[in-house]
């Protein structure tokens, strides 16, 4: 675990802070008081949560990159090394827990989720958002190559898209919109707001592009998530 996010994962967690700004959760925290303390899983460099810190807020950031650590330093982040396919044992709990594309990294998804639960104040809220998993384009995808890697990891780059192979992509849990919900269910979380990002098409045909865009869209995404959303949140509160 160490090695691969050291190593493999090292240049594209630098990319996925590049990709991932505070826009991701803005419009979708509950209502704070400006005093919580937030608590990031598997945040990497901070892209996405550091503007809370400049909101006033603390913010505990989990990561095991040796780089991430020391740029979550830098950037105010209370910054703990932590291996999350573990128990995480934290000594304090939060109002907010956060895990931003992160459970499809893990073995035990279920697992994480569940200690994200333990971490979480009995009346606080936890987000999270993952890629979904096999939508419109991807199963057109799997069709005529037989290849599960998805093409919105063209976001890295070309270069980068065309290292990942089975034997090393970073996904390795595939989720559907009843899975994810399904899991807070087993929990007793209550939902508290869902949100569901059509699909696009990100390849060079122009006409592929325009149907996707006409078949799947922000009108039609509710309509069918499981054939239509590439990427869901998930609000959660405890109680």
């Amino acid at each position: 675990m160490d090695n691969y996010y050291n190593d493999f994962y090292q240049e594209l967690s630098k990319l996925d802070e590049a990709g991932n700004t505070f826009e991701k959760i803005e419009d979708f925290l509950p209502s704070l008081n400006g005093n919580e303390n937030i608590l990031d899983i598997g945040c990497g460099h901070g892209g996405v949560s550091e503007e809370l810190i400049k909101r006033g807020f603390s913010v505990t950031g989990l990561e095991i990159n040796d780089d991430a650590i020391n740029s979550l330093k830098n950037k105010g982040f209370t910054a703990i090394k932590k291996d999350i396919t573990k128990p995480l044992e934290l000594n304090n709990k939060y109002d907010l827990t956060m895990l931003l594309d992160v459970l499809e990294h893990v073995f035990e998804p279920y697992q994480l989720l569940k200690e994200a639960k333990k971490v979480t104040k009995a009346d606080g809220y936890i987000i999270v958002s993952v890629p979904l998993y096999f939508d419109i384009v991807d199963r057109i995808k799997i069709l005529f190559t037989g290849s599960i890697i998805s093409m919105d990891n063209l976001c890295y780059g070309k270069e980068n898209y065309k290292k990942f192979r089975s034997y090393n992509y970073d996904h390795i849990r595939f989720f559907r919109p009843k899975e994810v919900i399904e899991m807070g269910e087993r929990l007793d979380l209550k939902i508290d707001k869902i949100e569901y990002f059509a699909t696009g098409y990100s390849g060079q045909n122009i006409f592929l592009k325009l149907l996707i865009k006409f078949i799947a869209n922000k009108y039609t995404v509710k309509i069918n998530p499981n054939l239509l959303a590439h990427n869901m949140k998930i609000r959660w509160k405890l109680k």
